[in-house]
């Protein structure tokens, strides 16, 4: 068992307890590779995501968390950590190769948490990128508190939507638009619920 396959499996009961998680739009997870596009509000989306996706989710993280003891445990399960001050060609390579040896990646393309409404205009362009360079479809992901926010024994509802097709996204316009569009599926999601 992987690292990261243990880690999960001493977490998720945890997680599942105090965070409430419910997944759903599971049948629209693909089979194979795929980049993970989320909306990010609180620090524990990728937790939660972790631990209720089946398949292996190696997220990008920045940088600064990449330090001591935590840094090391969160390197070995896969995490790949991006310098958000610079167009960060390393990271972008490492999950190229991890989405071309058949793992997915997990991205917020917010490129840091928000708190306020979710907007296609916030999709940076990263997702795009990745996708078009390793060939790999963008998965749309809203991670929706019902509360209004995170915390302990609060519902956290994960709801997946249908996988995007790099020649769907590929047909808008360029890099930074393409990201836009997918980022938009995300908020479609949001807008769309009715909680």
């Amino acid at each position: 068992m992987s690292f990261y396959g243990f880690a999960r499996g001493i977490a998720r009961p945890f997680v599942k307890l105090l965070f409430r998680y419910n997944l759903e739009g599971a049948e629209n997870i693909p089979q194979g590779s795929f980049v993970l596009c989320a909306n990010h509000v609180s620090l524990l989306d990728p937790v939660c995501i972790a631990c209720a996706f089946k398949p292996k989710i190696s997220f990008m993280a920045k940088t600064e968390l990449n330090k001591g003891i935590l840094g090391k445990l969160l390197k070995k399960a896969g995490m790949i950590f991006v310098n958000r001050k610079q167009a960060d060609l390393g990271a972008i390579r490492q999950c190229v190769d991890v989405l071309k040896s058949g793992g997915s990646v997990g991205i917020f393309p917010q490129g840091t948490r928000v708190k306020g409404k979710a907007e296609a205009s916030q999709g940076l362009e990263g997702a795009s990128m990745i996708c078009t360079l390793s060939r790999t479809q963008a998965l749309p992901v809203a991670v929706i508190y019902p509360s209004g926010k995170a915390g302990v024994f609060r519902k956290t509802r994960l709801v997946v939507g249908k996988p995007v097709p790099i020649e769907e996204f590929a047909a808008v316009g360029d890099r930074t638009v393409q990201s836009q569009y997918i980022f938009g599926k995300v908020c479609e999601i949001i807008d769309n619920d009715g909680n």
